[in-house]
């Protein structure tokens, strides 16, 4: 009989997967193509200061202005703005303002002499808006400018108005202009304060306006002090005049600083390092290298002498007179420093 083999049946094995897709191949990197190095560029150097000036030498001189107009009181009476206490030793504000603020604008003036001018009084009949204070075109120190400031009531003066500073700015730009021209000669570089000190606004604001405009591009800085508790609204008009001409002018109230020093300092230079680095730049110039300045001795001098005063009040006029001759005092005018 025969063997019969069954043939097993075989299982069904699973579906083989579909093979993945295969990835693209990668991109072969192309070659960078050569650059060359950047160049280093130094960023631009920082703008000039004002101490890069002063360092570099820079010379700052200083002038004062002040006012004689009669609107500033009968110098005999105590409390009036110029009146010189006999025993010498109470200051007026105007002296308080001539060390305060002039003390602090002298640090920056190299020799220490200062041209001291009036406005507003009357010689021998005359209206004078600029003259002489004091025997000399130029004191020294501070304390010279309260001597010069002195003398003038010995002059014989007559206190006058009205009240016309544009003959100080323009001569005080003509000195200015003066300086920076021989510096400029001598490879050095000249920059000038003018310090007005006055009770009240200006007779013609317009007409300061238009000198300061015209004297806007000296090598000026103009800080107008105002002395008293008058309404100084236009001054400080004057202050914030400028408009298409470079701003030269500062205008400060005694009075809001006078018991805060360092409130003063600042309200004094508050504007003129600005002004100075701007004349400079305007005009191409950089400040020089720094310089080495040796320390000088400082001398004090000895105390204030009492000044005596012999005042003579009313010529029918309004006017105050001071000192003998009923006010046919000598008229001195200052130095011609050219014109602007």
């Amino acid at each position: 009989q025969a063997l019969r083999v069954s043939e097993a049946t075989p299982t069904p094995s699973a579906p083989e997967p579909e093979p993945e897709p295969s990835a693209p191949p990668a991109p072969t990197p192309a070659v960078p193509a050569f650059q060359a190095p950047i160049p280093f560029t130094p960023p631009p150097p920082a703008p000039p200061t004002f101490l890069n000036y002063i360092n570099g030498g820079c010379e700052m001189q200083l002038c004062v202005a002040i006012d004689f107009t009669g609107s500033n009181g009968d110098p005999r009476k105590p409390g009036t703005l110029h009146y010189l206490a006999p025993d010498g030793r109470t200051m007026n504000d105007y002296e308080k303002a001539i060390s305060a603020i002039g003390g602090i604008l002298a640090d920056y003036d190299t020799d220490k002499k200062f041209p001291v001018w009036g406005f507003g009084a009357k010689y021998s009949g005359q209206v004078y808006h600029l003259f002489q204070c004091g025997p000399s075109a130029e004191v020294e120190g501070i304390k010279g400018v309260l001597d010069a400031y002195h003398k003038t009531f010995q002059s014989g003066l007559v206190m006058s108005s009205p009240t016309v500073i544009t003959e100080v700015i323009q001569t005080a730009a003509a000195f200015a202009k003066s300086g920076q021209q021989q510096a400029n000669r001598e490879g050095k570089q000249k920059y000038t304060t003018l310090l007005i000190l006055t009770d009240g606004a200006v007779s013609d604001v317009r007409a300061t306006v238009q000198s300061l405009d015209t004297c806007s591009d000296a090598p000026l800085s103009i800080i107008i002090v105002g002395i008293g508790t008058a309404d100084f609204s236009a001054m400080q008009f004057l202050d914030d005049a400028a408009r298409d001409k470079p701003d030269i002018c500062q205008f400060v109230e005694f009075n809001r600083h006078k018991h805060d020093f360092n409130s003063l300092t600042h309200a004094t230079l508050q504007e003129l390092p600005d002004q100075l680095v701007a004349y400079f730049q305007r005009h191409g110039i950089n400040p020089n290298p720094p310089t080495q300045v040796e320390e000088e001795d400082i001398v004090v001098g000895p105390a204030e002498e009492e000044i005596d005063l012999t005042l003579d009040f009313g010529n029918g006029e309004g006017d105050i007179v001071v000192g003998g001759g009923g006010g046919s005092g000598v008229f001195v005018p200052p130095p011609k420093y050219g014109h602007y």
